[in-house]
């Protein structure tokens, strides 16, 4: 197919028909750099009239018409080359469009998993830690530990009894030893303390705060430490004699 540019009426010959056709049909001049439609552009030829065809023997030979020329040819002509500015490859030709947004989307895919991944990697930070030993010097420079936790299912019972209260027979006072057994510093939890019969049945449960099991009572966010152990001292109303023991639950 031929085509030929608007701007400086260059002519060019394409023969990748189905490359102009995924380059939605432009191209772009060689000579003057004008991008313009080549299908717009196609330059419509003549036909040419077809000669009869003519019947050849086997020994019989072509003789066509001789022209004369007005000079002499020499025998060492070299053959004519085209100009370059008037060739054009293919893939030259062809203009392809540039799209920013597949890079873009690309980009936004990337940022998008990274941060995902460091969410879940801070998330479970403990884990994989405590999984890959190699990531601990990080915490040296990360607070891959958290400084306060809220575990109390860590606290340990060391120690406890009920007695008579003095001076109060009607009343009894429970205490209590207890340890954070946890890694890392915790609040004091609530306390639910439960008095059971002989049946395991429970006659009374309260939950009480650490302002009402600790003498004096401690201060608002009093963290208590790995391995101490602080003593709980509780008065509460004699149920009678149908009490026979106690459970310690921390919430």
């Amino acid at each position: 197919m031929k085509i030929r540019c608007p701007n400086c009426d260059a002519r060019y010959e394409l023969s990748d028909r189905d490359g102009l056709l995924a380059a939605d049909g432009l191209a772009h001049c060689g000579r003057c750099n004008t991008t313009f439609d080549a299908l717009d552009e196609r330059m419509v030829e003549p036909l040419a009239a077809e000669p009869p065809p003519v019947a050849l023997g086997e020994e019989d030979e072509w003789q066509g018409e001789q022209t004369t020329l007005p000079f002499e040819v020499p025998d060492d002509l070299e053959p004519l080359q085209a100009s370059p500015d008037a060739a054009l490859d293919i893939h030259d030709a062809l203009y392809e469009k540039k799209s920013w947004r597949g890079a873009v989307y690309a980009t936004l895919a990337v940022l998008l998993s990274s941060a995902i991944g460091l969410q879940l990697a801070w998330q479970y930070r403990l884990d994989l830690v405590e999984r890959f030993p190699a990531l601990s010097p990080l915490c040296d420079h990360l607070p891959c530990r958290p400084s306060v936790i809220h575990a109390p299912e860590r606290f340990r019972v060391l120690q406890r009894g009920i007695k008579q209260t003095v001076n109060e027979p009607d009343s009894l006072t429970l205490s209590a030893t207890i340890r954070n057994d946890a890694e890392t510093a915790q609040r004091l939890p609530d306390m639910q303390l439960s008095l059971i019969d002989n049946n395991g049945t429970v006659l009374i449960r309260r939950r009480l705060s650490p302002a009402d099991y600790v003498f004096p009572p401690p201060p608002d966010g009093t963290l208590i430490g790995p391995a101490e152990v602080v003593t709980i001292t509780l008065d509460f109303k004699d149920p009678g004699h149908l009490a026979s023991g106690f459970v310690i639950d921390f919430l």
